[in-house]
């Protein structure tokens, strides 16, 4: 069995180790784990059907692709070819954008925080008619570099480097919740509810762990187990984090689901394997699959 990995260009250095573990874990499964640069990638519609090429060449297609890279259009052309790809197109789609994250999620009725969904040529009359502090998010930004705390008075210093980094995205607009600065990440493989990880911010708002916020492994109750279900009953996962933030009653508010999401956290505080977990998810997965299709 042979799996793509792809990832971009600017990502693999950092993820190095990472995509080692992949290969060896591959191995272990009897998986060929190939990485693919996204960058590399060609692909469209030619002679009435799909294409893709890979270095200006023609490439046989693996069994499945993992794609670690935010690119919906590229896992959409995948399945389109008959990939079954992970994360699917849908939760690619739908997860990298918060605002459509947030118009999704409402359907379930679970505690959320009211949402505004700002266009970016339309954020500056909004901030200027701020009452309390608001956050302030890109609609696809991730790791917590394109959050900001905006309160009112403001002064034109921040909006030069906000509008500098917002990069002329659109924006979701949050009242600031959640006085204890925690927020909780949930690792979801399939169906099943892997582990929790509890973020606390060292400073400021921010907790995310690539920020410096502190980390520990958190027992979800049954009330919250059903409430992840709830989600995770409306999605066809591979593997994502669903992040809630702690509300000043320790109740649990949606905040967002994480797509490409990472896997540092919970190696410090666990000694689960997360990426043979899901190696062993989506062969399962895969050969399911093409079983049906033999017997169809």
């Amino acid at each position: 069995m042979v799996g793509w990995l792809i990832y971009s260009k600017l990502d693999v250095k950092k993820n190095h180790r990472y995509i080692q573990f992949y290969k060896e874990e591959g191995m272990l499964r009897n998986i060929t784990i190939q990485l693919i640069l996204a960058e590399e990638l060609v692909f469209g519609v030619r002679g009435d059907s799909w294409y893709l090429t890979y270095n200006r060449n023609d490439i046989k297609l693996p069994d499945f692709a993992i794609c670690r890279t935010i690119y919906p259009l590229l896992n959409a052309q995948l399945e389109y070819m008959g990939l079954p790809v992970f994360n699917n197109s849908h939760i690619a789609e739908i997860c990298n954008n918060k605002a459509k994250t947030y118009q999704y999620i409402a359907q379930l009725g679970i505690p959320m925080i009211d949402s505004k969904f700002v266009k970016n040529s339309l954020i500056k009359k909004e901030l200027e008619n701020i009452t309390e502090p608001a956050v302030i998010k890109a609609v696809a930004g991730h790791g917590g570099s394109q959050v900001f705390l905006r309160k009112p008075g403001d002064i034109n210093d921040f909006e030069d480097d906000f509008y500098q980094k917002l990069n002329n995205s659109d924006v979701v607009i949050q009242p600031l919740i959640g006085s204890r600065h925690q927020d909780l990440r949930v690792y979801i493989i399939g169906k099943e509810i892997i582990a929790s990880v509890l973020r606390t911010a060292r400073e400021g708002f921010k907790s995310n762990f690539s920020l410096g916020g502190d980390v520990e492994r958190y027992e979800l109750n049954s009330t919250e187990i059903q409430l992840v279900n709830k989600i995770i009953s409306k999605f066809d996962f591979g593997m994502v984090g669903i992040d809630f933030i702690i509300g000043d009653r320790n109740e649990l508010i949606f905040n967002e689901i994480e797509d490409v999401v990472g896997a540092r956290m919970l190696y410090q505080t666990s000694n689960i394997n997360l990426v043979g977990l899901y190696l062993d998810y989506i062969k399962s997965k895969v050969l399911y699959s093409n079983r049906n299709i033999t017997l169809t």
